[in-house]
């Protein structure tokens, strides 16, 4: 019976397996429900994570909207819209004194952006271009006299215009008679919004639309112009400026109206449609020009088609300087 009976020692054996057993079993087991639990936790993230993108996306919009709402200003800057009709062989030459513009502009303090812009087709450099008063346009004339002196050389016809607050414009009168430019006076309601990048580029997109406006028709096309300003307001984070000049005189209302990309324009026009309901027929007819990097207008193609615009293809040199 003694010999039939476990050794002492193999029933330490015996117990140190169970107990080695029955730790391994409990070790798996606190794996399994950790594992569990971390499964039931991460999938929980995820659902919050793809709860919280779906929650801030449209949270974006706004934000850019209210930061565009902080910065926005009254628009009381000064600016002169040169176009230059080129003949086919003067253009090369042309566009090689637009190194030396820049270079003149680069030493203005007063200028906010600067660049070119061209219509092949029809042979017509256009200078987006824009200052802080008419002080700073007028340096910018002298500054710039001996070249564009030479870039007049070249040109079979230059046709100028100086879109200008109300105070701003007159101070411009003699110099505007010296160069034969006409002058638009700036709407006091419009804006900027203070969003373009500094030393930059330039690689915004414009659209130049001219109005032309009958005398008894003029005041009805005025007055809808608080339509198109709360629209753009309340829509368009990616709009850098917006307002409308006048030349009663000549009967135009011109629009200085600038976006982010192709994208914000397109978001523009189908934005403003309600406005253009309430202004159609107070208008005889309208001149559409979109301005802006070749990559942009690529994107506007058929709408260009559509509306009937001219298109300028920005120079890759074009700059902003401040805001």
């Amino acid at each position: 019976d003694l010999l039939m009976q476990p050794h002492p020692l193999r029933r330490r054996l015996n117990a140190n397996k169970l107990v080695g057993f029955l730790v391994l079993f409990a070790a798996s087991l606190s794996i399994a429900m950790f594992t569990g639990v971390m499964s039931r936790q991460l999938r929980s993230s995820v659902r919050r994570a793809g709860s919280f993108q779906r929650a801030t996306a449209p949270r974006s919009a706004v934000i850019r909207r209210c930061m565009a709402t902080n910065a926005r200003a009254q628009d009381k800057r000064v600016s002169i819209a040169p176009y230059f009709t080129v003949p086919l062989e003067n253009m090369a030459k042309f566009k090689a004194l637009f190194r030396d513009f820049y270079k003149c502009v680069d030493n203005e303090p007063n200028c906010f952006y600067y660049g070119f812009t061209v219509d092949e087709k029809s042979g017509v450099v256009f200078n987006r271009e824009c200052y802080d008063s008419a002080e700073g346009l007028i340096k910018h004339i002298e500054n710039t006299a001996d070249v564009g002196a030479q870039a007049g050389a070249l040109c079979s016809d230059v046709r100028l215009e100086i879109h200008a607050p109300k105070e701003e414009a007159a101070k411009l009168e003699a110099i505007a008679k010296d160069i034969n430019a006409q002058i638009f006076v700036m709407d006091e309601d419009g804006f900027v919004n203070n969003n373009m990048e500094t030393g930059k580029p330039d690689t915004s997109v414009s659209i130049h639309p001219y109005f032309k406006v009958s005398e008894e028709k003029w005041d009805a096309f005025v007055a809808t112009h608080p339509e198109y300003y709360k629209l753009v307001k309340a829509n368009e984070p990616d709009c850098h400026m917006y307002c409308f000049s006048h030349n009663k005189e000549a009967g135009i209302v011109f629009n200085r109206e600038s976006y982010k990309n192709a994208e914000a324009l397109l978001n523009h026009i189908e934005n403003t449609k309600p406005a253009n309901e309430i202004a159609d027929g107070l208008f005889e007819s309208v001149d559409l020009e979109i301005h802006g990097p070749a990559a942009e207008l690529e994107k506007l193609e058929s709408v260009a088609k559509e509306i009937g615009a001219r298109v300028f293809v920005a120079d890759a040199d074009s700059r902003v300087y401040k805001q």
